[in-house]
């Protein structure tokens, strides 16, 4: 999913005005200091995503309250930190126009570094304009969002440190939140990208979570919305963790997200000790109507070579799944053992066939 960056349109301050009129509705008996406009569309002349970034500031001591009058009375869902200390993620349900709502706690760096660089550019041209010339350029490249954001880390650092308000330390924090780190850009195959999951996936998810014919060997049902949404928060959250020990990414095939490819590693015991070489379960899930294609194959034999080495490598099996099954041993998987009524699911019995590759 590439990055989409519009030039500026002075219909935004607009957007913002309504969606801050709804949001004062909803938090009437709430304690908020302010509710800002910031990111590129708060900025006039800036070239931005088309979304509206919205932080609502409160004081530490009330984020609770902030956040439970936004889900009480605006049905909005909430999603946490997602790896940012003291800026609370929550989802509209509202998204014309689309907007990302932050729950953010007063003075803290984060809402410095979000006014500070709304402010900075609104009053340096040359720094917005050198700002936006990057993002339509990494735009115009089909750029991913975490190649995105680390891409135009440097400009940031520049307006930053042009804004004077952080402190070498935050600087050098909002430096390393830029970066990777153990995040996926896009990794692209013959037909496929495979891509970290956004929030904005999470109808997406649903709508494959959902099918009965995709969780027909699974230990859960077809999911719903909601628990689609909690799924993808943690997979989010999971990707944040160092050292990162789960790994779940979303595949497109142009441009339309068709499944998802997924590694847990085990690198220790039940005692603490060291598992060596690490132990990794492998996972899949995608659209029946792309079944039979062929880019399930694609993208596992695309995502297994990023996991590293050595490791050893398992694909547990339902032995009446006969896709997953053949699918291991396209990969070159070797099956190691079938072992009868391992467990109850969905009313039945089932068998674990297991099969395993080292790397």
């Amino acid at each position: 999913m590439s990055v989409v960056v519009e030039q500026y349109n002075p219909a935004w301050p607009e957007h913002f005005q309504a969606i801050k009129s709804e949001l004062e509705g909803f938090l009437k008996d709430a304690n908020v200091v302010s509710i800002e406009h910031v990111g590129s569309t708060s900025v006039p002349g800036l070239a931005a995503k088309p979304i509206i970034d919205v932080d609502i500031i409160t004081a530490r001591e009330n984020v609770q309250e902030v956040v439970d009058a936004l889900v009480s009375n605006g049905n909005f869902a909430y999603f946490g930190e997602l790896g940012i200390v003291d800026r609370h993620a929550l989802r509209d349900p509202n998204q014309s126009p689309p907007r990302n709502i932050y729950v953010c706690v007063e003075g803290a760096f984060q809402v410095r570094n979000h006014l500070g660089v709304r402010n900075t550019l609104r009053e340096h041209p040359e720094l917005r304009d050198e700002y936006g010339a990057v993002k339509l350029a990494l735009a115009a490249n089909r750029t991913n969002i975490v190649d995105y954001i680390e891409a135009k880390g440097e400009v940031i650092q520049k307006v930053l440190k042009a804004a004077g308000l952080l402190t070498d330390e935050e600087l050098a924090a909002i430096r390393v939140a830029n970066e990777k780190g153990e995040r996926r850009g896009a990794l692209k195959t013959e037909r496929l990208t495979l891509r970290e999951f956004i929030i904005a996936d999470v109808p997406a998810y649903h709508a494959l979570e959902s099918i009965p014919e995709v969780v027909r060997y699974q230990t859960w049902g077809p999911k719903t919305n909601d628990q689609a949404a909690k799924d993808v928060v943690t997979i989010i959250q999971n990707s944040t963790v160092k050292p990162r020990e789960h790994f779940e990414l979303a595949v497109d095939c142009e441009e339309k997200f068709v499944g998802r490819v997924g590694a847990k590693i085990k690198m220790k015991d039940e005692e603490g000790k060291a598992v060596e070489p690490p132990h990794v379960d492998l996972w899949f899930s995608f659209l029946p109507e792309v079944h039979g294609k062929g880019l399930a194959t694609e993208a596992m034999k695309a995502f297994v070579p990023t996991l590293g080495s050595p490791l050893r490598l398992e694909i547990e099996c339902d032995p009446r799944n006969t896709g997953s099954c053949k699918m291991a041993e396209r990969l070159g998987f070797t099956k190691i053992s079938l072992t009868e009524r391992v467990y109850e699911c969905k009313g039945e019995w089932v068998d674990s066939l297991v099969y395993q590759k080292s790397v």
